[in-house]
């Protein structure tokens, strides 16, 4: 199932301010509240939850610039099932709801009178690397290796943030968890909120002498090569995400993604639209007139094509099969020929006369023709 565009969800635009998108999630979350919508209650919690999860995206700063450049991908593993209750932070904006409409909504998502959210080690930060390729190498798999400047794991430490010989100690704020517990009294009970630990940065660990070469940060700036396989049939502005390869947490989570935006060439030859090729082939007056069986050149190779006796200028013929790779299945498009008669406009005295001479014995007006088209106007 296709995933909705997350401003579309909410009714705003692209530039919209957090005033107006927060204003925006107040009154959808009212009108989806599965209390008020008893006749279709399971409906009314899908789309609480999805108006939620957009809000989740477009109210945080570092995920809204994630989905504005990679779209849904970018921001929860989809292949986890993608946005789950415990992604939601903004749960602050909920509680603010209950005064209108009553607590239901928090006992049903939040489990009850607590609320805990994903916090520990945060995450290295994803990046984005841009590559330019030819249509022929999106028609081909290919495998490409880039060099880029990044984070890198200390070579020192290996990461572990401590001078050779030290190690770090618990921490005696949250006892290692990376995480304290906050409690205090709603109108609805008790409201417990966990967040990370400030001390730490939810590592669980106070790092008590640093590496000298990375600060204690467990990463330093590199140059690392990565290969990285282009799909055949990719698009322009696909992007490919490589788990890991972003920068390192600086707290002892886990790497960050990196993201290939690839970019495709325009072709002098061919232009596509999906998986269909365009072809512009000039032939002469006389193949277009009497037929003719011509080299057409292709994404892969030269075929050969067969021109039908009375070809016309802009005619479009079909080479079934010789388009672009599908992403996803591999099945191929069409190569659509698009025929340009070649008219030439230096002849000798003798090829004019043979012209007219033609052209008298076809007669100076092809009547029927000419009532055909007229006809098919509408005359």
């Amino acid at each position: 199932m296709t995933k909705r565009d997350y401003y579309e969800i909410l009714g705003v635009t692209k530039d919209a301010t957090d005033a107006k998108i927060k204003k925006s999630y107040r009154e959808l979350a009212r009108k989806h509240h599965p209390d008020l919508n008893p006749d279709t209650k399971s409906d009314a919690e899908e789309k609480f939850k999805e108006v939620s999860e957009a809000y989740e995206v477009l109210m945080d700063k570092d995920k809204r610039a994630r989905y504005d450049q990679f779209g849904h991908s970018g921001v929860f593993n989809q292949g986890a099932g993608g946005f789950q209750w415990s992604d939601f932070t903004h749960y602050q904006d909920v509680e603010d709801i209950f005064g209108d409409f009553g607590g239901s909504i928090f006992n049903m998502f939040f489990g009850g009178n607590r609320r805990s959210r994903r916090t520990g080690p945060k995450k290295g930060n994803d990046l984005r690397y841009d590559i330019t390729i030819s249509l022929k190498n999106a028609f081909d798999s290919i495998e490409r290796t880039i060099n880029m400047e990044k984070m890198v794991v200390c070579p020192e430490c290996k990461g572990s943030r401590s001078k050779s010989g030290s190690s770090p100690s618990t921490c005696h704020t949250c006892n290692g968890s990376g995480q304290v517990q906050k409690v205090r009294a709603t109108p609805f009970g008790q409201f417990a909120t966990i967040t990370t630990c400030d001390s730490c940065h939810g590592s669980g660990q106070i790092i008590n002498d640093p590496c000298l070469k990375c600060r204690g940060k467990g990463s330093v700036r590199g140059k690392k090569k990565i290969k990285v396989k282009i799909p055949a049939g990719i698009e322009d502005g696909s992007h490919i995400r490589i788990p890991g390869e972003g920068n390192p947490s600086t707290t002892g989570g886990p790497s960050g993604d990196l993201y290939i935006v690839v970019h495709i060439k325009n072709d002098s030859n061919f232009y596509r639209e999906g998986t269909e090729l365009l072809y512009d082939q000039i032939i002469s007056f006389p193949q277009a007139t009497l037929g003719d069986t011509i080299t057409v050149n292709t994404i892969d190779g030269k075929v050969q094509m067969k021109i039908p006796a009375g070809t016309r200028h802009g005619k479009v013929l079909r080479l079934k099969g010789k388009g672009m790779p599908d992403l996803r299945t591999g099945r191929r498009g069409d190569q659509h020929v698009r025929i340009f008669i070649d008219i030439p406009t230096s002849l000798s005295e003798e090829q004019k006369d043979l012209i007219r001479k033609l052209g008298d014995s076809f007669g100076k007006t092809p009547a029927e023709e000419k009532k055909g088209f007229f006809k098919n106007l509408g005359f």
